[in-house]
């Protein structure tokens, strides 16, 4: 089929160089049908690659979606649900309780976004990270529970720690160690922490006074009382009443003296009352 051949001459336009070429006759009579063919061909193979691509790309996310499958029946299987809420139901109760405590020393309430773990984690370690959350709320409560935040008395602040000028009218300038609070006589005084009494009765200018030891080195002192309501050596909880407002000692008129003592060192109170 292929022995007749036909010559093809090439010639430049100088007609210096001439060139010639033999091809089979039928090629050149039956050149569409060969680039049918060849186009065939072509088409014929890039479907078989697109096939190809395909079929892997069909197969790697069919195997992927069994792991993914596989993943989420074993954590099903695996995590204890009734773990998982009862870990989450004893979060609330504890947000509640520390929320209760800042409301008994007039402080905003604490929201916890995310409460149980961050937001992209293994969900198999629910449990984990719900008890993780539920112990350290347990710590934020002991610690507030026992730290003196907060105000023991709702009055006006009327006097800051520090100098100040001497109420009593003889001039100049005096230490004052702590925070005065206005206040009727008779109106309540509660403590800001779970402690123990130390000292409830008369103590010099301070009057009727009560002091508390509390946990890591407070103390808190409320001075002035026209009634005290505990005993020493009674354990208290915060927020409970410990005594009345009044003007007893060194006083000008009814008020609450307050003061917050670290180690035996006082400090500003409102270090703890501003949260």
């Amino acid at each position: 089929m292929f022995k007749h051949k036909t010559s093809i001459l090439f010639v430049d336009h100088s007609c210096k160089e001439k060139k010639s070429i033999r091809v089979p006759t039928v090629l050149l009579v039956s050149w569409r049908k060969y680039l049918v063919g060849c186009l065939a061909l072509i088409l014929i193979f890039c479907a078989a690659f697109c096939f190809f691509i395909f079929n892997k790309t069909s197969n790697f996310y069919a195997h992927l979606y069994k792991n993914r499958l596989d993943h989420a029946t074993r954590i099903s299987n695996e995590i204890d649900v009734a773990k998982v809420k009862a870990s989450f139901k004893s979060i609330d109760q504890h947000v509640k309780q520390i929320n209760q405590l800042l409301a008994e020393r007039g402080l905003s309430k604490l929201t916890l976004d995310n409460a149980g773990g961050p937001e992209v984690f293994d969900i198999a370690a629910t449990d984990e990270v719900a008890a993780l959350y539920d112990k350290e709320l347990v710590k934020a409560e002991d610690i507030i529970r026992h730290t003196p935040i907060g105000r023991p008395h709702f009055g006006d602040q009327t006097s800051g720690f520090g100098h100040r000028y001497n109420p009593f009218g003889t001039g100049g300038v005096e230490g004052h160690t702590g925070l005065d609070f206005r206040g009727a006589i008779g109106e309540t005084v509660k403590t800001t922490a779970d402690g123990v009494v130390i000292f409830a009765g008369t103590k010099g200018g301070y009057g009727n006074c009560v002091m508390v030891q509390h946990q890591n080195g407070f103390q808190t002192l409320y001075g002035h009382l026209s009634k005290i309501s505990v005993t020493e050596h009674q354990k208290i909880k915060s927020g409970e009443k410990i005594g009345e407002i009044g003007s007893t000692g060194r006083s000008t008129g009814p008020h609450l003296h307050y003061e917050v003592l670290i180690n035996g060192t006082r400090t500003d109170p409102s270090r703890f009352t501003k949260l």
